[in-house]
């Protein structure tokens, strides 16, 4: 009899959790889902590098859904048992709130025991995977960063260009600027030769077409029918301008690329605790590598908490279960990430140890669940 009803329980709850996890899966990777499917349409991406890439960031978007499907899945699950009066009818029957409660809260620890590991080593390695092959896409087609008439950054320089053809690398109507760096500008009059890659003053290469090929570490452009101008602040008569039918105008690509390194996310946890560690002996502040190590941590244990407050609120939601439960869900997960939020810019600032103050969303959830779990028992 409790077998069954516990069965009974769990795919109740499974139902609802799998429904929210597909429900906060795509609002998380809605902007990711129009990009990856640009990619295809419009970049000439082959479907299955793109089918990849989307496996690769999926698991990086799960860390932050299952937790809140968990929410979802035990406030939908309960509320409807609510709702129905089956939970007056278990009740009538002696089956006591321990005996509603348990297959849930061993299901979620077992899903938090899954998410200890998947945070901490499985999603950064997927998260290496995403970039890695993003960036040999890049490499490969250096216009997939692109888009027609909108100024792109690369490396030192702004790109624009009224028509872009990723499939063929070509370009038409296109605007080079590179604008000038009071940091790097010589002292030496001699250096300061008309050049576009001089990097003293500001210029703008203008082409009607342009083709591009990948060479080792950067990408070369081959404008055609096109001038180099430069203009002199002081002197707005005396500007330089040079036409061309053609010419080659190489950027490195690898700086620009190498510019997005290893975030900490790509880092397993065993290598943000050596790097924290070096950190420490050279009397340098860790505090976003903690807080990163941590936060995997709260999102793991994140189901334990959301359990707990979802427990006695689906239990005790009655009439109007099911509405009740998803406006809970969301009012639970507001109040949630605002404390996360507050915790993470304490944390990374050091005004509090990151070990004490990033487990305060989860304390404080569980401590109303276990002050509501207390409360129903008790009626």
């Amino acid at each position: 009899m409790i077998k069954k009803l516990h069965l009974y329980i769990i795919r109740e709850f499974c139902g609802a959790f799998l429904f929210g996890l597909a429900v906060f899966s795509m609002l998380l990777l809605l902007d990711q889902v129009f990009q990856l499917v640009d990619l295809f349409l419009s970049k000439g991406v082959a479907f299955f590098i793109v089918l990849k890439l989307f496996a690769f960031i999926l698991p990086n978007i799960l860390t932050l859904a299952i937790p809140m499907a968990v929410l979802f899945g035990v406030l939908i699950a309960y509320g409807r048992l609510s709702e129905d009066n089956e939970i007056t009818a278990m009740k009538a029957n002696c089956i006591d709130y321990k005996t509603l409660s348990v297959p849930v809260i061993v299901f979620v620890c077992l899903i938090s025991v899954f998410l200890i590991f998947f945070n901490h080593f499985w999603s950064p390695n997927m998260h290496k995977n995403f970039r890695n092959l993003y960036e040999e896409i890049i490499i490969k087609r250096p216009l997939v960063k692109f888009d027609e008439k909108t100024i792109i950054n690369l490396g030192d320089y702004q790109i624009y260009a009224n028509k872009v053809n990723s499939k063929n690398n070509t370009m038409s109507g296109v605007n080079i600027y590179k604008f000038e760096n009071k940091k790097k500008k010589s002292d030496n009059p001699e250096t300061s030769v008309a050049s576009p890659m001089n990097d003293s003053g500001s210029w703008r290469i203008a082409a009607s077409s342009a083709s591009v090929k990948v060479y080792l570490n950067g990408v070369r452009f081959t404008l055609y029918n096109g001038y180099w101008q430069r203009a002199n602040p002081s002197n707005i008569n005396n500007m330089i301008h040079m036409t061309f039918k053609s010419y080659d105008f190489p950027i490195p690509l690898g700086d620009a690329i190498k510019g997005q390194s290893s975030s900490l996310r790509e880092m397993d946890s065993r290598e943000i605790l050596k790097t924290i560690k070096k950190y420490k002996s050279q009397n340098l502040p860790p505090y976003a590598y903690e807080n990163e190590f941590w936060m995997r941590w709260i999102f793991a244990t994140a189901p334990i908490a959301f359990v707990l407050i979802a427990l006695p609120i689906g239990i005790m939601a009655g009439k109007g279960g099911k509405t009740i439960g998803f406006g809970m869900s969301l009012g639970v997960i507001l109040f949630y990430y605002m404390l996360l939020i507050i915790a993470m810019n304490l944390g990374e600032r050091g005004y509090a140890p990151a070990w004490f103050i990033m487990w305060a969303p989860n304390l404080a959830v569980s401590a109303c669940g276990l002050y509501l779990f207390t409360k129903m028992v008790k009626r």
